[in-house]
């Protein structure tokens, strides 16, 4: 089996997460609801970014995730922000990633010219989860026409997230990883479902250790030798230190976010302090020389 011990990211203070829309949000997909704006950073104007960011780099900040709300149409509001994103990334030169949700060309030129370093993307091939959970009127193949988009026109680096378990079975993972392959991406992120308090979809079980792992699996298995894995922040307490010390002991992740404390201590992992998603080049800006801050008690 491939064996790799994976880099255990933190992002903590150092890559806040930002959202543009305060806690407002129009799509309400079933799994959120708003719920996760709530433990963002919040900003309602291009302004109030600009002087958040200034404040936020003289406190140490080396990179920011703006996220938000998504419209109706499934995107992020971003365009109204992007001259103040140009004018952070030339004073700032800090990393800037974007979870822009669909895009057109047009945005997706505007985005890298801006200086935008970053694009997290979710791929969602699921018809009912687009439809039912994600209220869209999408299909499988816009979401696969957004991120071709993102790819020719976009930033350098696109990062497709892959959620596991939003669906009623876990097949059209397997379908995303089978897509993926094909354009070679320098990651893929997995996140696993949360059943969310005041949701709908509270009551949803979560997905078995062993479905999580079956589709990590595939994807070392089939995604190029070069293309890292990442276990990224969302997933449910009640199944992290199983799937957590699976995945790792196994060696079928590169890269795993916020893991517990006992299992950087069991595999003595190295520390950076960044979103998951910077590239492997960027990741010398982020790494943390004193591990022993995180290897306290749980």
């Amino acid at each position: 089996m491939y064996r790799v011990k994976p880099i255990a990211f933190i992002p903590g203070k150092v890559f806040p997460s930002i959202s543009i829309t305060g806690t407002m949000c129009w799509l309400n997909c079933l799994y959120c609801m708003g719920y996760y704006l709530e433990s963002m950073l919040h900003v309602n104007n291009p302004q109030q970014l600009y002087f958040l960011v200034k404040n936020l780099v003289k406190k140490g900040v080396k990179g920011i995730l703006l996220s938000g709300g998504f419209t109706r149409e499934g995107y992020l509001p971003i365009e109204p922000y992007l001259p103040i994103i140009r004018e952070i990334k030339k004073n700032f030169n800090i990393i800037i990633n974007v979870h822009t949700g669909f895009i057109d060309k047009d945005k997706a030129i505007k985005l890298r010219e801006a200086g935008v370093d970053i694009i997290d993307y979710e791929i969602i091939l699921d018809e009912h989860v687009i439809k039912y959970v994600k209220h869209l009127n999408k299909t499988p193949e816009d979401y696969i026409r957004t991120y071709e988009i993102l790819l020719k026109y976009g930033p350098e680096y696109i990062a497709p997230h892959i959620p596991i378990g939003l669906g009623k079975t876990i097949e059209s993972e397997y379908y995303a990883i089978d897509v993926l392959r094909s354009f070679n991406p320098y990651i893929v992120i997995f996140l696993v479902f949360i059943p969310t308090r005041n949701t709908p979809l509270y009551k949803k079980p979560v997905p078995s250790v062993e479905d999580v792992v079956d589709v990590i699996s595939y994807g070392r298995m089939k995604l190029p030798s070069y293309t890292e894995i990442a276990l990224g922040c969302m997933r449910p307490w009640s199944i992290r230190s199983v799937v957590d010390d699976v995945l790792v002991n196994n060696g079928l992740i590169d890269r795993i976010v916020n893991p517990p404390k006992s299992i950087i201590r069991k595999y003595r992992l190295k520390i950076v302090n960044a979103c998951c998603s910077v590239p492997r080049k960027l990741l010398h800006l982020f790494e943390e020389r004193n591990i022993h801050v995180f290897l306290g008690r749980e």
